[in-house]
C-alpha cells in the first residue's frame, strides 16, 4: 500500500511523515519549499501477528508494509500551486493523507497569515478539483478533436468525462461518483486525485492532543474520513519506550498513537483486511481486500497457489492463540476445511492446500 501526503507549507506535514516512517526529514521553511520527495516504508503493527511470532518462534518474521510518500511543498512553495503537477509517485498512491494545520505557533507563520482549518481544507481540496479538471479538460479536448481510428473510442468515452467534469464543477469529489467496473477501469489511467479515498489529518496543538472536535465535525461523505494529530506531541512519543511512553500519552489524554490510528483509518478507507501464514520458517501478514474469497487470497501468497487450488485449511488468530498452536486447535475442532468460494475474514490464519 502506498500513501501520498500533502498538506500547505508549515501544515507539519513532514513532521507527521516522520513520525509515520520513523524518519528524520528536514522540516521548517527551507523543507516546505523544495518540492522534493520524502519516501518511507514502515511495517504495519499488529499485535495478533507479533502473538502469532512469539508461538511460533520463526525463522522470519514479516509484517504487512505500507510506503509512505511525502512531498516537500507544493510546487514552487506558494499555497495557490496545492494541486499543480504533483509527482506520479503521489499520483500513483492508494489513498491521498491531507494534512491540515490546527495549531498555533507564532514562531511558525502560517501562509495565509492565520491558522484556519476549515478554510485551508476548502481551499486544498479546491485545488486539487481543478487539478482533475485540468486533466479531463485536456481529454475531452483531444477526445473531441479525433477522427478515425480513434472516434469510436471518442464517442465511448467524452460521456464519461464530461460527466467527470460535471461532478468536480457542482463541488462533488470523484470518489462520491458511482462508476461501473468498466468505467473505474477507463479512468484508471489518468490516476485522478479526487477519485482516491483521502484521510484528513488535522494536526492540533498540544493542548487538543487529546482531541479538539474538528475530526467529529468533519462529513467528506463514504471515502474520506478525518483524524486529530498532534504532529509534535507523537515525535515525542515516538522517542519515549515503555512506562515512560505510556505515562506521557496518559498525560495528554492520548489512548492510542497516531501511526495506530492512520494505519487502522488508512486500512478501513481502502477496504482492506489482513490475513496470516505461519510455521516454524515464517509467520507472514497478507494484504487483501475485503470480501475476497479463499482461492484469490491463495493468490496474494503465490500465484501456483491460486492456480492449483485444492482447499485452505482455516482457524480464527485469536483460537490459534488461545489453544496454543495448531495441532492443538485441530484437536479443539478449530480449524476448518474450506473451498474456493470461502470469504477470508480479518486475522484468519490460512494453510493453502494445491497441486499444480
Amino acid at each position: 500500500m502506498r500513501i501520498g501526503i500533502l498538506g500547505l507549507p508549515q501544515s507539519g506535514k513532514t513532521t507527521l511523515f516522520n513520525v509515520l516512517a520513523r524518519q528524520h526529514a528536514p522540516t521548517g521553511g527551507f523543507a516546505s519549499a523544495a518540492g522534493n520527495l520524502n519516501v518511507g516504508t514502515v511495517q504495519v503493527p499488529d499485535a495478533r501477528l507479533e502473538q502469532l511470532r512469539d508461538l511460533f518462534e520463526p525463522k522470519k518474521y514479516t509484517p504487512a508494509r505500507i510506503e509512505y510518500v511525502d512531498l516537500a511543498g507544493p510546487p514552487g512553495g506558494g499555497r495557490d500551486k496545492a494541486g499543480a503537477l504533483l509527482p506520479q509517485q503521489i499520483l500513483a498512491a492508494d489513498l491521498i493523507l491531507l494534512v491540515v494545520r490546527a495549531f498555533t505557533d507564532d514562531a511558525v507563520a502560517h501562509p495565509s497569515g492565520s491558522v484556519d482549518a476549515k478554510r485551508d481544507l476548502t481551499d486544498f481540496q479546491d485545488e486539487l478539483a481543478l487539478k482533475d479538471m485540468a486533466v479531463i479538460e485536456g481529454r475531452l479536448e483531444r477526445l473531441r478533436k479525433a477522427k478515425g481510428v480513434g472516434a469510436k473510442e471518442a464517442v465511448d468515452e467524452i460521456p464519461l468525462m464530461e460527466r467527470c467534469l460535471a461532478a468536480l464543477e457542482g463541488g462533488t469529489p470523484l470518489r462520491d461518483v458511482e462508476f461501473s467496473p468498466e468505467e473505474e477501469k477507463a479512468l484508471r489511467g489518468y490516476q485522478l486525485v479526487t477519485q482516491k479515498p483521502m484521510l484528513v489529518v488535522f494536526n492540533v496543538g498540544e493542548s487538543d492532543a487529546a482531541g479538539a472536535g474538528l475530526a467529529d465535525g468533519f462529513d467528506g461523505g463514504a471515502h474520506a474520513e478525518a483524524v486529530e494529530i498532534c504532529g509534535k506531541a507523537e515525535m515525542e512519543i515516538a522517542d519515549l519506550t515503555g512506562d515512560e511512553q505510556r505515562e506521557f500519552m496518559e498525560l495528554l489524554g492520548i489512548t492510542e498513537s497516531g501511526l495506530d490510528r492512520v494505519i487502522a483509518r488508512s486500512y478501513a478507507l481502502l477496504g482492506l483486511q489482513a490475513f496470516f501464514t505461519v510455521g516454524k520458517d515464517e509467520v507472514r501478514a497478507w494484504t487483501i481486500r475485503r470480501g475476497t474469497p479463499a482461492v484469490e487470497a491463495a493468490g496474494a501468497i503465490h500465484s501456483d497457489l491460486q492456480r492449483g487450488f485444492i482447499r485452505a485449511e482455516v482457524v480464527a488468530s485469536s483460537d490459534l492463540l488461545a489453544s496454543g498452536g495448531l495441532s492443538q486447535a485441530k484437536e479443539k475442532n478449530l480449524m476448518r476445511v474450506e473451498g474456493k468460494e470461502y470469504v477470508v475474514k480479518d486475522g484468519d490464519v490460512l494453510n493453502i492446500r494445491f497441486s499444480v
